[in-house]
């Protein structure tokens, strides 16, 4: 294909060319404190890369036009069945990108060791049931991330990407979808609200913040239905 005329389009993940611009759109889109090594060269491994391996057919790409991923949405249509693949097929591959299971008897650090705890959330794939509130996923069974690099951000390209997954894991018989965001990002909520997404609709921090849909970590859950 000649792509020297294109304008950026949401295409299918390819997984012949796709995979190391995935990687890098997620080290240089993560929270800024992630942004350092190593946990620049981890985190990849928890929101990206277990997706492309384990459901390529729910991610798609923002192409700049020219071949090259600039954006992408990675998700899944069930998240316990995802969990199961991820701990069955997804870890042991780990052995292969030289990160070392940590020490799960204690608990994260992540005020002292960034590195570390990003390791405990890499071998922790159970916390995606969240089991405290299992209406989450009765409700919205679906999960996604989404990222798109600065240049390519507010020009609408995330909604379509939004809407090509939404509607993918529509057809899979999914009856909704669910993301964890950091509580303190108004401008994403704001994005999220416009393309259909609300706050969950549950107390989960026991009362403390005053608000539904606030985590005790202070992350916010948004929930969409699709049916």
């Amino acid at each position: 294909m000649d792509f020297s005329k294109q304008e950026p389009f949401v295409r299918p993940y390819n997984p012949a060319t796709d995979e190391p611009h995935i990687f890098h759109i997620c080290q240089q889109t993560v929270a800024p404190d992630l942004r350092h090594e190593p946990a620049a060269s981890i985190a990849p491994y928890i929101w990206a890369i277990p997706y492309i391996h384990l459901d390529p057919d729910f991610c798609f790409v923002l192409d700049s036009g020219s071949g090259t991923a600039v954006g992408y949405i990675v998700g899944t249509s069930g998240t316990e069945d995802f969990v199961n693949r991820y701990r069955s097929k997804y870890l042991p591959s780990l052995h292969n990108y030289a990160i070392e299971e940590p020490d799960m008897s204690m608990p994260a650090m992540w005020n002292e060791d960034i590195p570390g705890a990003l390791r405990h959330i890499l071998y922790s794939p159970e916390a995606m049931l969240h089991r405290d509130f299992p209406e989450l996923l009765q409700r919205y069974p679906g999960h996604l991330h989404i990222d798109l690099l600065p240049a390519y951000q507010r020009k609408g390209y995330g909604r379509e990407l939004m809407n090509r997954f939404c509607e993918k894991v529509r057809q899979a018989g999914s009856n909704g979808v669910h993301l964890i965001m950091a509580g303190d990002n108004v401008g994403a909520e704001r994005f999220y609200g416009r393309v259909g997404f609300r706050r969950f609709a549950a107390i989960l921090d026991g009362g403390s913040s005053g608000e539904e849909g606030r985590d005790v970590h202070r992350s916010l859950w948004l929930v969409k239905g699709l049916h």
